[in-house]
């Protein structure tokens, strides 16, 4: 019964990276929403993000000479976005030279706000009772 109450801990925090991707105007599609998902791998819950939500937040430098290509390739990526928001396919080039030039400015909060100090101990305050009023019944109950 505890896996529900850390399941809701962690939909809180999925919410509030939402929220916080739309407050700064990131991902307006909802593409990256769709790939945060709530896992269970080895008996533990954790929320996955993919990991390209912290260049969204820190941002990128300039393309580096003989990079190593992503996967999937960063022309790929840019393609796929141009044609979520109707952006002409020709254009996918000029951004990705762009990004090669002069990086990429991130917009701090993204993943700071959602995962700092001040939320993760608000959203914990909303399930710790659940979770306390659990440890307690099961005890009663090895008691009795």
């Amino acid at each position: 019964m505890m896996d529900q109450h850390l399941i809701q801990f962690l939909e809180l925090i999925k919410t509030d990276l939402v929220n916080a991707m739309q407050a700064y105007g990131v991902d307006t599609m909802g593409q990256t929403a769709k790939q945060l998902s709530i896992t269970t791998y080895n008996n533990t819950l954790q929320l996955s993000i993919p990991g390209y939500m912290q260049l969204l937040e820190t941002g990128r430098g300039p393309t580096s000479a003989n990079p190593v290509a992503g996967n999937p390739p960063m022309i790929q990526r840019i393609q796929q976005w141009c044609q979520e928001k109707g952006i002409p396919d020709k254009a996918a080039w000029a951004i990705k030279k762009s990004i090669d030039k002069h990086g990429y400015k991130g917009k701090p909060g993204i993943l700071s706000m959602p995962l700092g100090d001040d939320n993760m101990n608000s959203r914990l305050d909303m399930v710790l009772p659940g979770i306390a009023a659990e440890i307690i019944e099961q005890v009663v109950n090895a008691l009795t």
